[in-house]
């Protein structure tokens, strides 16, 4: 069978487009909503293609990506699921945009893996912030940093260096594969993630990327 077949993305397109055909009529209000769900499919489908072997080397597709809109569509998408939680975020959105040349679709999941982590990761409510900070390093180089907050439990002193790495979940129904996929994709793009956590009081993830980025292709 082709490695397509087997992607259980192919599935669900499938399934979503035959719900929002017998909804259609009913309730024409939802349609918005149905194209928000499928075009994450699509996307998210892209990224799993690009990923299904991590050791090969990465197209990137480099193209101008602003990087506070990214940061701002991304927060947009998990909210609903976060209010279902009790979750409040917040975004403190700088002035103007921050462009850099990327993989727009790479970025974006990556992102969202760590947003979706720390929803995950706050199951009795809490907070998540988005902040976008933009910096200058010791070698006069400019890098942005997308600061993703959360005020959940924190992870333990020994977990922290195991979290990016491929498989390792402390969920019982995690994969191991999010956190991986979002550290390799900061990674081609010449950056990093970061992580402070204080058990107890929460959790934050520096995503840090080099706007004149010198990209990596594997």
């Amino acid at each position: 069978r082709r490695s397509s077949d087997l992607n259980p993305l192919n599935s669900i397109a499938l399934r979503l487009e035959m719900l929002r055909s017998s909804m259609a009529g009913e309730t024409p209000d939802v349609e918005e909503q149905f194209a928000v769900l499928s075009a994450e499919v699509m996307r998210l489908d892209r990224v799993v293609r690009t990923f299904l072997d991590f050791n090969r080397p990465v197209d990137l597709n480099l193209e101008p990506v602003d990087l506070v809109e990214t940061a701002a569509e991304i927060l947009s998408f998990i909210e609903p699921e976060a209010a279902a939680h009790g979750i409040r975020t917040s975004f403190e959105r700088p002035e103007g945009a921050i462009v850099m040349e990327a993989g727009r679709d790479l970025l974006r999941q990556t992102l969202l893996n760590i947003a979706v982590n720390a929803v995950e990761a706050m199951d009795k409510g809490g907070d998540i912030a988005v902040r976008i900070e933009r910096n200058r390093t010791e070698s006069n180089e400019d890098t942005c940093v997308i600061v993703i907050a959360d005020t959940g439990p924190g992870i333990p002193a020994d977990q922290r260096e195991k979290i990016f790495q491929l498989y390792y979940t402390t969920r019982p129904q995690g994969t191991g594969i999010g956190l991986a996929m979002a550290f390799r994709a900061a990674q081609l793009h010449g950056g990093t993630i970061e992580v402070e956590s204080e058990m107890g009081k929460g959790t934050e993830f520096r995503v840090v990327l080099p706007l004149a980025a010198s990209v990596k292709t594997a």
